[in-house]
């Protein structure tokens, strides 16, 4: 298992390689929800500068037709400059990296449909040569599929997880309509909080539209013992604050090392206590809950429709 971290500032990337990580996926132009955008040159000085490291670019968004030739520039440029992987979502994509022959690792990160292993090691033959299994299902169905495909797969590890996004301008809208005054483009300047319910959530709206985040964050620092058979260990350092994002990637390295070296089980205690002090929200997300509908259940419910309108 590898630390995969989305980078968040570029003038810590020698404090996060120090401490063993070297994989990590950038923003960019044509990424969805990412902490920062870096332009094509900065990426290029940080592959330049690392060449011992590995690094990703997200473009994780569903595009329309009409930016097509835009986005076979851009991955043209990624080509140019040595970009290790591609995260993507759309299959478009996907496309145009087999047409163009390149050698990117293709690492398939929709936000919820990665969910069994069937579909995964299919995709394999497809040109999919890694994925990000769904965050929206149990930990025990995670470990099935990961034991189940044929590829490099990367689990949630650590932050806030994906709610909902839209390409249109609700926040602006909402501001017009309702006279308020509000930033609506800081990260973690707003928060939105469900009629009766106590779960609060994070919401920003950026010139690609708007995004849902749980304010809690997802952690998996105590599992390791679990789900260290997967291939990476993704951190989310989206709207974490320089300093927490630090701590939390130390953590987690020191927590794989102590793995490797069989002090894990003594030393765990101490790592969930300095992650406690960091004052943040946590939260299992949907690693033990359990899936509300299997297919069995559809069909046991269809049946019991079907005798009751006999």
């Amino acid at each position: 298992m590898k630390i995969i971290l989305s980078l968040n500032k570029k003038e810590r990337l020698y404090d996060y390689v120090s401490m063993g990580i070297d994989i990590f996926v950038l923003g960019g132009k044509h990424s969805f929800y990412y902490p920062f955008s870096f332009e094509i040159e900065e990426m290029k000085d940080m592959i330049d500068m690392y060449p011992q490291c590995h690094f990703y670019v997200a473009m994780n968004a569903l595009y329309d037709q009409y930016m097509m030739d835009d986005i076979e520039k851009y991955i043209d440029c990624l080509n140019e400059i040595g970009v290790y992987g591609i995260v993507f979502q759309d299959f478009g994509v996907l496309q145009i990296v087999k047409e163009k022959n390149y050698s990117f690792d293709m690492m398939y990160s929709p936000d919820t449909l990665n969910t069994n292993a069937y579909t995964l090691n299919t995709l394999k033959n497809h040109g999919i040569t890694s994925a990000f299994i769904s965050k929206v299902i149990p930990l025990e169905e995670q470990l099935i599929i990961q034991n189940e495909v044929s590829m490099p797969l990367m689990i949630h590890g650590h932050g806030v997880e994906y709610i909902a996004t839209s390409k249109r301008k609700l926040l602006s809208n909402y501001k017009e309509a309702s006279s308020l005054s509000f930033d609506l483009k800081g990260q973690n300047n707003l928060t939105l909080k469900a009629r009766n319910s106590d779960y609060e959530f994070q919401v920003y709206e950026d010139e690609k539209g708007v995004h849902i985040f749980s304010k809690t964050r997802l952690y998996t620092l105590d599992l390791l013992n679990q789900i260290h058979h997967f291939d990476y260990w993704y951190i989310e350092t989206l709207m974490m604050n320089e300093e927490e994002a630090i701590e939390v990637a130390s953590l987690y390295s020191d927590a794989l090392m102590s793995l490797k070296k069989e002090t894990y089980d003594r030393d765990v205690k101490e790592y969930m206590n300095l992650l406690y002090r960091l004052k943040t929200p946590l939260d299992r997300g949907f690693l033990f809950d359990q899936t509300v509908y299997k297919l069995e259940d559809m069909r046991k419910m269809d049946n019991e429709r079907n005798q009751s309108n006999h």
